[in-house]
């Protein structure tokens, strides 16, 4: 229904659809149209946990509906704009400008034009300014270990942060474009971690959708294997 699509999330039931007019609701089941949330500056991005759906938006911070709220029908898709709520804002972010977000286990990351944000379980804040205003895809594991992607201009990193340490001076590992991991002159469109996949069932599996096909990084060997598109 809606235009230019941003981001998709799934939970049992539906599709949630994070677009430049809002936000489409899809059945799992029927894989038809069922709500939207008309949005007039869109969504940027658009996670779930078991009460609520988040959304990211291009200038006014994030907002949530709450699941009990959605209802509809693949016949006339209900429009469920009452439903929106403000959840958080600059200054509890460090800008409205949220570009994406990601949640697990009550581990809450927002990657903002100022930097990133994290929230925790308890809840808590977290900040990170810098390099990272540059981050523009993040992902966050059932742990709190954090990953995000940075562009300095001329190299694309994943940047890995550990759930126990809140010292942002730097990443606590980075993989760039250009080594033997990921090749060069690629963008890093997207990014997604598998946890305790790696060669020992330990560390994780890190999967790099790039311009160039997917890139996959064990980090317990800090080796990996290229798909190519072409």
């Amino acid at each position: 229904m809606f235009d230019i699509l941003k981001q998709i999330w799934t939970d049992d039931t539906y599709v949630y659809a994070a677009t430049t007019d809002g936000l489409n609701i899809i059945d799992l089941a029927s894989e038809l149209a069922y709500a939207h949330v008309t949005y007039q500056d869109g969504f940027n991005s658009v996670w779930s946990d078991e009460s609520k759906v988040y959304l990211a938006t291009p200038a006014s911070g994030v907002k949530y509906i709450d699941k009990t709220c959605i209802s509809g029908s693949v016949v006339s898709p209900y429009e469920l704009m009452i439903c929106l709520v403000d959840y958080l804002g600059y200054p509890d972010l460090l800008s409205d400008q949220v570009g994406y977000l990601h949640g697990n286990n009550g581990h809450m990351v927002f990657s903002t034009v100022s930097g990133i944000n994290y929230r925790g379980p308890d809840p808590y804040y977290q900040r990170a300014e810098g390099i990272v205003t540059q981050s523009s895809k993040v992902f966050i594991t059932s742990t709190g270990k954090m990953y995000y992607t940075t562009w300095s201009g001329s190299t694309w990193s994943i940047n890995v942060k550990n759930a126990d340490n809140q010292d942002w001076t730097v990443p606590d590992k980075v993989y760039q474009t250009g080594t033997f991991l990921i090749n060069s002159g690629v963008d890093i469109l997207d990014i997604f971690i598998t946890e305790g996949t790696s060669s020992t069932g330990v560390n994780n599996t890190i999967f790099v959708a790039t311009t160039s096909g997917i890139f996959v990084i064990d980090e317990e060997l800090d080796d990996g294997e290229t798909y190519y598109t072409a």
